[in-house]
Order: C-alpha cells, then structure tokens, then sequence
C-alpha cells in the first residue's frame, strides 16, 4: 500500500508524478492540481512542508526528519522556522542539542494543521474528479 509520502511531489518528475490531485475528463483529457496555503503571500503549508512536519512528530528530530527526506538540515531548519512564524501557533517546538540531546515535536497546533491540510487534500480531490468540460 503506499504512503503520502511514497506519493510526494518531487519537483524534477513528470507531471504525473507531480500532482497532488488528478482525474479523467474526457477523450483523454485529465485534469491535475497541487495544493498549498500562503499567509501574506509567502508558503505556509504545502505538501513537502507537511510531511516535513509528520516526520518531525515520527522521529522526534528536524535532523532525522530532515535525512528521511534527503533534505539538508538548514533547507528543513529554515522550512519549520518559517512554517511557526506565518502561523498563528507555532506548529514545532524544538530544544537545541547538548548534553541531554536536542529535539523536536509537533504541537497541538501542528498535528491540527496536518490533519486540516489533508482534509483540504481530500476535498480538493473530491473536486477534480467532480469536474467535467
């Protein structure tokens, strides 16, 4: 069975494998869509930014998380910094490294923003596959 995140975008695929959501037409013709929500015109959540934040809550570690998805640790650091001051809660709470170890974990407002960006992704999907030309 795959997993959201066997099925995440990557931005250098082909267009099949790029979109979010997709359906017939007709003769042929699909229609396909990504998804993301912007505060103030900036990116606030986006399919690679929500998984960024599941795998966050999985392992306990931007880092960690950050590697699952051959990200770097700064592209991830900065995603998570970003995605916490566009909200109005921040989604992370994190501790930096030393003797007892650094971590992170999702908040409240973080798990509820996952579950509300696939609730959006369901509904966006129920859409396209209502659309007829």
């Amino acid at each position: 069975m795959a997993t959201r995140e066997d099925n995440m975008p990557k931005v250098k695929k082909e267009n099949e494998s790029n979109a979010l959501a997709s359906g017939q037409l007709h003769r042929g013709l699909q229609i396909k869509g990504r998804l993301w929500i912007e505060n103030e015109g900036r990116t606030y959540l986006s399919w690679g930014r929500v998984v960024l934040l599941e795998r966050i809550g999985e392992y306990g570690s931007v880092s960690a998380a950050a590697k699952s998805m051959q990200m770097s640790f700064s592209h991830a650091w900065h995603l998570v910094e970003d995605m916490n001051m566009l909200s109005p809660q921040p989604l992370v709470e994190k501790q930096a490294g030393g003797r007892r170890g650094g971590g992170a974990w999702l908040t409240d407002a973080g798990k509820q923003a996952i579950r509300e960006f696939f609730q959006l992704v369901e509904r966006f999907q129920d859409w396209i596959e209502t659309e007829r030309l």
